[in-house]
Parts: structure tokens; sequence; C-alpha cells
């Protein structure tokens, strides 16, 4: 009776395990290009798909049964993308690169979205180096003399391959070679060209180059895949392929606007320290320096905690009549990007509330403007972890001044 047991647990987690991205039921984008609203403004695109050695390694992601390595992941992930494409034309590539290796196994040509599922079922793991420059390079040539605008999608790890022969850790991804290829590509297609970056695993070398990437060309966003195994993010992904929305990755990250002085301290720092180095500035710009305040998750109401900490900022408010504040709103990296964009604006709104009512700073001496999860003050290797100690540093609103 154990033994039978123990034989049903085990095929019941066999069974989930291999059929979880079966679970995955896309967002049909089909009624939103017909109405207008989703307006296609892609005509190409070519997937590059890592399979070298790293690949191997477990994606990261909590699992009852387990984790899937990463090619497993990125397989789902790119079938995932494949199925929420609207019905529309599209001139598509799907490359793997590996080695010193990169080969197109579809395309280009018009997606057959059965035809390029295949394409994806039938990539295998090699145990091998990661050439993603020579990958972009070939891309570039892919796209050459594809009419209207393109779409680059890279599915990478980016990080470095865990074993070739006897030696382990081979720095094998040359950043300097993947930048100087991306560069080259954009310096052809400019902003006809829109590069997404989609991460495999939680690795921060990973993430630095993934972000490096969409830094060098004209439109660029990155993404962890497991993000995308929710279908409205995917569906809000693809949209983005879609109608080519990718701004310049720096507007999606926070920036101080022209002699901004943004200064966070742990603790209050005294005015007369404050004043010493506003004397010796030589543009006249006065530093003054806030604590920052965190929030609870998914919450945008001030904690006692909080409302302290504003008390001693409304007072250096007062003592600089002049300062004009800008409250900048974040969030951590759990949930989708519109939910986390309004939620980061609606604690920056809290403030400034707070501000104006209780310390009766002027309202036209504040501004509030929301990031999201973007910029985080500390790296979440594990989004779902809601009370980690980077996702707590992240839930947090901070003051950006200029006193002219």
């Amino acid at each position: 009776m154990r033994r039978v047991g123990y034989g049903l647990i085990f095929l019941s987690m066999f069974f989930l395990l291999f059929t979880g991205c079966a679970t995955f039921k896309p967002v049909d984008l089909n009624p939103r290009i017909n109405s207008g609203q989703l307006v296609q403004k892609t005509n190409n695109f070519v997937v590059l798909f890592d399979k070298s050695a790293s690949m191997n390694d477990m994606h990261g992601k909590p699992r009852f049964v387990g984790n899937p390595t990463r090619l497993i992941y990125a397989k789902d992930t790119t079938k995932n993308m494949i199925a929420t494409m609207p019905d529309i034309s599209l001139n598509a590539g799907l490359r793997t690169f590996w080695a010193e290796k990169t080969v197109l196994i579809y395309g280009m040509a018009p997606l057959n979205k059965e035809d390029y599922t295949k394409a994806v079922n039938s990539i295998e793991m090699v145990n091998s180096r990661t050439d993603l420059g020579k990958a972009i390079t070939a891309a570039g040539f892919d796209l050459r003399g594809a009419p209207g605008n393109s779409a680059l999608i890279i599915v990478s790890d980016f990080d470095m391959s865990p074993v070739v022969g006897d030696i382990k850790n081979v720095p094998d991804i040359r950043h300097e070679v993947v930048i100087d290829a991306i560069s080259r590509v954009n310096t052809e297609y400019g902003d006809k060209l829109c590069v997404y970056a989609i991460q495999l695993g939680y690795t921060q070398e990973g993430k630095d180059l993934s972000e490096q990437i969409v830094q060098n060309v004209a439109g660029g966003y990155t993404i962890n895949a497991d993000r995308l195994e929710n279908p409205a993010v995917m569906a809000t992904f693809v949209e983005k392929v879609i109608s080519g929305n990718c701004d310049r990755y720096q507007r999606y990250v926070a920036k101080p606007v022209e002699k901004l002085v943004i200064v966070v301290a742990d603790e209050p720092i005294v005015q007369e320290k404050v004043v010493a180095v506003a004397a010796v500035a030589a543009d006249k710009v006065v530093v003054l320096a806030f604590e920052d305040i965190h929030f609870d998750f998914d919450k945008s109401t001030l904690k006692p905690e909080a409302k302290a900490i504003l008390k001693r900022n409304i007072q250096i408010l007062k003592d600089n009549p002049k300062a004009k504040v800008r409250i900048a709103g974040y969030t951590s990296a759990s949930g989708t990007n519109e939910y986390n964009q309004s939620l980061s604006e609606r604690r920056a709104a809290a403030v400034q509330e707070y501000l104006i009512s209780e310390g009766l700073i002027s309202s036209d001496r504040l501004s509030t403007i929301g990031y999201g999860e973007t910029d985080p003050t500390m790296y979440e290797a594990a989004p779902k972890e809601l009370y980690s100690k980077a996702a707590k540093a992240n839930m947090r609103a901070l003051f950006q001044i200029i006193v002219q």
C-alpha cells in the first residue's frame, strides 16, 4: 500500500513538472488588433536563443516539484510568446547560438506558429561556451533588407558557462564584444530596431549585461523570464514587441533634473554641515540631506516610523523655504509593470499629501513621480520573495531636492 502511495505521488509530481507549460493560457490580442487599440508597427522579429552550457543550470524559480533548467524554461517562455502573438503578418526568425556557432533554424519567413513552435522544441542542450556577440552580428544580417521596423529578442541567461572541460566558471561572454556587436547593429538600424532582453536565472552578472545591451540601442527593454509566466504580463510584453513600444531604456530609470542633487541618509544630517557644503558649491546649489521612507508590501499608507521621518524632513523644508521637492515613489519587483507603476505613484502622492496637510508645505513647492520597480536600490534575486531584504529596501519613496 505504501509503495502504491509513493508511486502515485511520484506520477503526480512527474505530471506537474512536464505539463506545467500546458497551463499557460495566452491572452487573445486579436480583439485589440481588430479594434485598433493595438497598432502593429513591427514587421520583423528575430529571437536569439542561448543553448550554451550555463543554460543547463536551474532557472531558480521556486516550484513545488522542482526547478526547470534555464533551457527548458526558455523554451516554454518562447513558445508562450509565440502563442500570444495575434494573427498578423510578421516576418520571423529563430537563431540559436553556442560555442562559436550560430544557426538560423527558422526563417527568415512569414510566421507560422506551428512550425515556429516545432523549431523551438527541436533545440537541445550542448556543453559549450556562449558567443552572444556573433549571434547579434548574424541577426543584423538576418534583418538586412527587411521592410519596416524590426525587433531583436534575446533569450539568454547572459551568464558565464559553469563548466567547459575541466575549467569551471569560464568567463566566456566577453562583454566588450557583445556591446560592440549590439552598437554596430544599432548604428545600422537606429530607431527602426527595438531590442528586448529576456533573462533566464537571477545572476547579477546576467542582469547587468542584459541592461547594458538595451542601454546601447535606440530602444530597448529587459525583463526576467519568470515574470512572463503570467499570461497578462506576457501579453503586455508582446504588445510592446508588436507596437514597437521601446523607448530608450534610460527613460525607465530615475534621472535627476538639471542641477538636481539627490542625497539619501540613514540618519538626518545637521544643518550646519549642509550649509557648509552649500557654501563651497561653485554653482550655488544647496545640498540637502533627507531620509527616505519605506512602505509595507502592496501598501501606500504611511507607517508611524515613516511619519516620524517626514516630520524631520518637513523641518528641513521649513528651514529652506526656497527648496522645491520632487517626491519619487518606487516598488519591489513583485507584480506587473502597470500595477507597480500605479503603486509607486500612490506612494509618492501619499507623501505629498502628508507634507501639505501635516507640514503645511505649499503645494507649489511639491511634485511627484512614480518609477515603478525600475532603478531598485537593491537587486531582487527572487521577486516572489515578497519580504526579502531587497524587496523591503525597494518599497520606498525618496526626496529629490534643488535650491537655486
